[in-house]
């Protein structure tokens, strides 16, 4: 009970997460219902840094949480003395964070950036989202008809690939893509060193009788967690709100444990009356390369870790991309009391490092 109390007064309100459902639809259907609480989140997000709550760490005081990207920074007191310690959570914490629905518009935000817009849920039991999409990208609606050889194929791009190889075999493919002004025909584009050179009807669409079954995936709240992560360290105050809530319950868990709150209490040792470039302004920068910098750009080709999900191992962009190929930086973090703290191998995105 103390540590539910301390969790509470940490975040400001009483039973933060209790009152959302443990399945959480599609964004689709939900996004009315989320875009009308996102002004009461962003309010508890800026609201979180006005609660000052005294917690004693070996002697320190800690109080008035700030965000500072996907972290927390808590100043300490002890005495004379003045301090301030940063607690980071981890995907597996966000992860918590998420599957208790205390983060509703951080978690309909990341996965739509991970998928896409599609029909999902929340699966707190398994800490995934369940989410459904039709068989190998094939269009839903419709099929299409080729005019030379009266085969019906599932896909366009299956339609103009075929027809083109057997209309152009010593042209190139430039592409294929609806007529413009008749949408009932499929045109396949004819490049010649790298040109366009010809367009040419290859087939018309047809309507599909039986609508294809979505099959049903899922991707684990670690994957969405990090996006989330990402997403407060560029500053989202959406994803602030998820991030906050699982470093106060760092911080409410510590309270309680001293073995998890000595990280915390050496933070605070190590940086006591450190100059403060908030009361004076000759207190020298500390950041090389500067705050905000990218440095130290890893590109990884394959999945990484011990998760059998490709999706797990490339951070979401095998389900985004298709291609398990992200990208990973350093990046140097300037504090409000003058410390530079390195954030290492953060998530850059799908694909080669820039």
């Amino acid at each position: 009970m103390k540590k539910i109390l301390f969790l509470a007064l940490m975040l400001g309100l009483s039973g933060c997460g209790e009152n959302s459902s443990s399945d959480v639809s599609s964004p689709i259907t939900q996004s009315n219902e989320l875009s009308q609480s996102s002004q009461s989140q962003v309010s508890m997000a800026r609201s979180l840094s006005a609660y000052s709550i005294s917690v004693p760490f070996g002697g320190w005081s800690l109080s008035n949480p700030t965000a500072v990207g996907a972290s927390v920074l808590y100043d300490g007191t002890k005495g004379s003395l003045t301090s301030s310690a940063l607690v980071t959570a981890d995907t597996v914490e966000v992860a918590k964070v998420l599957r208790g629905g205390a983060a509703g518009i951080a978690l309909l935000i990341a996965v739509e950036q991970l998928l896409g817009a599609v029909d999902w849920i929340l699966d707190p039991a398994n800490n995934q989202i369940k989410y459904k999409v039709y068989p190998d990208g094939v269009d839903p609606i419709y099929e299409y008809q080729s005019q030379t050889t009266r085969i019906t194929y599932q896909s366009m791009s299956d339609l103009c690939k075929a027809d083109y190889k057997y209309l152009f075999p010593d042209l190139d493919y430039g592409g294929c893509r609806i007529h413009p002004l008749n949408h009932g025909l499929v045109e396949v584009l004819v490049s010649y060193q790298g040109a366009i050179i010809n367009n040419s009807v290859v087939g018309f669409v047809i309507s599909r009788t039986k609508p294809l079954e979505k099959d049903e995936k899922t991707l684990s709240l670690e994957t969405i967690a990090q996006q989330v992560i990402s997403n407060a360290e560029s500053g989202s105050l959406d994803a602030q709100v998820a991030t906050m809530a699982a470093a106060a319950q760092i911080v409410a868990d510590a309270a309680e444990d001293d073995e998890l709150a000595q990280p915390i209490v050496d933070d605070l040792e190590a940086n006591a009356n450190k100059c403060d470039p908030r009361k004076d302004e000759n207190c020298p920068p500390e950041c090389d390369p500067p705050a905000g910098v990218k440095f130290n750009k890893v590109t990884h080709y394959e999945k990484h870790g011990r998760d059998p999900d490709p999706n797990a191992g490339s951070h979401g962009c095998m389900a985004k991309t298709g291609s398990p190929i992200h990208w990973h930086y350093d990046v140097n973090n300037q504090l409000p009391d003058g410390r530079c703290i390195l954030k290492g191998h953060n998530f850059g995105g799908c694909g080669v490092a820039p």
